[in-house]
């Protein structure tokens, strides 16, 4: 299954549909959400630290 058919078939089951005009900027977009979350993923953190329950800039 191609990853357009899964965008199509994960709106299905949200009972969504994709217009074709869009779904190759959704697809840009997705692949760019997933190189953010590799980023991520990528982050050691251990299990010793505490959650940050306040952002401060």
């Amino acid at each position: 299954m191609t990853a357009e058919e899964q965008l199509v078939a994960r709106a299905a089951a949200l009972d969504l549909t994709v217009p074709e005009e869009y779904r190759s900027e959704i697809m840009r977009n997705l692949a760019l959400i997933g190189q953010y979350e590799a980023l991520v993923n990528a982050v050691d953190l251990p299990e010793r630290l505490e959650p940050a329950y306040e952002y401060h800039p």
